[in-house]
């Protein structure tokens, strides 16, 4: 072998050897594990989410509880809106707070004493601690006594004052809204009944209307109260409590008020029974909310709101205090100007209610009660009030329903099917539909013959390859996957 040659085979071999290092260095690197997790980022660069920029609004059918994570307390208030009118001469539209429908048929007083009569033998039935019975009241000694009653003056001005609107606001918020004058040119509403949107035929009744009242509600109540700037809520991010029972499409569109309209850079959705645990520390149990307007129940179990478990009753606290002004009236209440479709004396029952009623089986006997009334552009006044049994029959109510004398309303609620919305392409229906589909499909690629299921056919799939149980699996997952849908 020459010199020359012998030099082109070491030059090839040495180029060989590189190429097998490469080939060496290029298998290690396919070959080296890659990490289940991504790489850690540095904290300089992960996004510290502060408890302090997180704002928690639960909007109820009367108050509106807001405030910070952190906050001990939230800030509760009327969860109610005033607004100007537009053109002078327009109609007031006022939405009731203590009045409902189905009270004024023939049937509700018929049906309010039988239901009283119910929650007298439930009081009866039953003795007291120290195994004596109740005291026997008469009804007539009471009804004498507080007729006789007259109010005693003790301020020729009563403290209270309307709400100054002399400047037009557009609108008010709030306490506020409850004390807007009835001759000023305001309507009211009340966006929120019963633990749903409040919409209606009338005035303010369409669902872009409630969405605005929501908007101007809770806006009114982060500036005021919580003292945060709207052009800076693009820092905190909200969780928002819902009921147990929600309309999904009313859900998804108060998600986008806040998110778009009032510009949070994040929100995330919670029920309230699952919310109502966690704050207590317990992982399951068994959450009954009486509200104002409505009374829920759901069992919660592992931080999971069971579908099959929620119920909807629709009557609560507003419904307890016009009971109890019901009964009042029978025992001769000495407020006779009382009138349920003002506000302020709505609020004065739902003060005397708070104050008086109870469900203490050992208080029995009659008791001489006073309450203020203190009404705008009115004198303070002081009533005498004698009650016995009253104080403990509006609140047994809640378990005698039809001492409300509601008629002819639905008085329960369950959690009905979602209706679709084609605005999301893989809402429930299109799950359920496409995974028939790729069932269908798969079993029809598989030689199964779904309609008809003959005994050839059975052995014939026996005998195949059994495809490692895959078709069993399949159908296993999907009907899982279709279950988990229908009770999200």
């Amino acid at each position: 072998m020459t010199q020359a040659e012998k030099g082109e085979t070491a030059a090839a071999a040495a180029a060989e050897n590189g190429k097998d290092k490469e080939r060496d260095k290029e298998k290690e690197q396919r070959g080296a594990k890659r990490p289940i997790v991504p790489a850690a980022v540095p904290d300089s660069l992960q996004e510290q989410i502060q408890s302090n920029f997180i704002i928690v609004i639960h909007p109820g059918s009367t108050t509106l509880r807001i405030g910070r994570a952190t906050d001990t307390l939230p800030v509760s208030i009327p969860h109610i809106i005033a607004r100007r009118h537009k053109q002078q001469g327009q109609i007031s539209y006022k939405d009731s707070w203590l009045l409902r429908e189905g009270l004024n048929k023939p049937e509700s007083t018929e049906q309010r004493q039988n239901g009283l009569k119910m929650v007298d033998q439930a009081i009866w039935s039953k003795k007291m601690s120290n195994g004596a019975r109740r005291t026997p009241i008469s009804p007539d000694q009471i009804r004498s006594y507080n007729r006789q009653m007259r109010p005693a003056i003790l301020d020729h001005s009563s403290g209270a004052k309307w709400t100054n609107t002399t400047h037009h606001p557009e609108y008010v918020v709030g306490e506020e809204a409850l004390y807007v004058n009835p001759l000023d040119c305001y309507s009211v509403h009340w966006p929120i009944r019963r633990g749903q949107l409040n919409l209606h035929l009338g005035a303010g009744g369409s669902l872009t209307a409630v969405l605005a009242d929501l908007e101007d509600i809770w806006s009114h109540a982060i500036q005021k109260y919580l003292e945060i700037s709207l052009k800076d809520l693009k820092y905190y991010r909200c969780i928002l409590l819902i009921p147990d029972i929600y309309n999904k499409q009313h859900v998804k569109e108060i998600v986008n008020m806040t998110l778009l309209k009032m510009g949070f850079s994040g929100i995330i959705v919670h029920q309230e029974s699952v919310c109502a645990t966690f704050g207590s520390g317990l992982g399951s149990a068994c959450v009954v909310d009486v509200g104002d307007q409505k009374t829920s129940i759901c069992c919660v179990e592992d931080g999971v709101s069971h579908h099959n478990t929620r119920l909807c009753l629709a009557y609560g606290g507003c419904d307890i205090s016009r009971c109890f002004y019901w009964l009042m009236q029978r025992a001769g209440f000495p407020y006779r100007d009382c009138q349920l479709v003002k506000k302020t004396d709505c609020l004065l029952l739902q003060h005397l209610k708070e104050t008086f009623c109870h469900l203490d089986q050992d208080l029995s006997g009659l008791k001489d009660h006073e309450f203020q009334v203190r009404h705008p552009d009115s004198p303070a006044l002081l009533y005498q009030l004698r009650l016995g049994d009253e104080k403990l029959q509006a609140p047994m109510a809640l378990f005698y329903p039809a001492t409300f004398g509601i008629v002819g309303q639905k008085m329960m609620v369950l959690q009905h099917r979602s209706q679709g919305d084609p605005e999301d392409p893989h809402d429930e229906h299109y799950l359920l539909a496409t995974q028939k589909i790729q069932m269908h499909t798969f079993t029809q690629c598989g030689g199964v013959e779904v309609v008809k299921m003959s005994a050839k056919a059975t052995a014939d799939r026996k005998s195949m390859t059994k495809l490692s149980g895959f078709d069993g699996d399949l159908r296993g997952q999907s009907a899982s996957g279709v279950e988990n849908v229908y009770h999200s």
